[in-house]
């Protein structure tokens, strides 16, 4: 089941939750975060302006490691309430690793598969027919490959998560 239970994508890589509450004002909610990461020593996190970035300590850290990011605001659809989007995902430099590795195989998939048709097409060869096959094996791989790094990283993901709740301690909060 996706992280996001009102997400029904399974194949989602870097889930992302929303909370809501009606308890307190964004300035609030980032002052009460600020204070809780110095009390905290298995998280890390930066406050900057309206986001929050939280992290594991690097002792920790392994190539899979979670991060999470929290925009802080107020709701679009009622500005009584403050919204509270969260991403979680590999840190910044894996996930750019990952989509360069996914739009480099897309590439060669593509541009190697249309060339390898058009000499198929003129009876030219067919060497180049075998990028297709490759392309979506290479895909395959590396989409497997994130999943079983999304998997190592659960349980970190998690503690991020429960920090973020345990730091606000509020009762009102509704997750959309």
């Amino acid at each position: 089941m996706a992280f996001n239970t009102h997400n029904t994508d399974d194949i989602e890589i870097r889930p992302r939750f929303k909370l809501l509450s009606s308890s307190f004002e964004p300035k609030e909610f980032l002052e009460k975060v600020k204070n809780a990461i110095p009390k905290d020593a298995t998280v890390i996190g930066k406050i900057a302006e309206d986001h929050i970035f939280l992290s594991i300590p690097e002792s920790e850290q392994h190539f899979w490691s979670p991060a999470m990011e929290v925009v802080v605001a107020k709701d679009y659809e009622d500005e009584k309430v403050t919204a509270i989007r969260c991403l979680i995902g590999p840190k910044q430099s894996v996930w750019m690793m990952v989509m360069f590795l996914y739009v480099g195989v897309g590439a060669m998939l593509f541009f190697g598969g249309m060339y390898g048709l058009v000499r198929w097409s003129l009876d030219s060869g067919t060497k180049f027919l075998w990028f297709i096959p490759i392309g979506i094996i290479l895909e395959l791989i590396i989409f497997l490959a994130t999943k079983w790094g999304q998997k190592k990283g659960r349980d970190q993901m998690l503690h991020l998560v429960s920090f973020l709740y345990h730091s606000l301690d509020d009762e009102s909060l509704i997750r959309e």
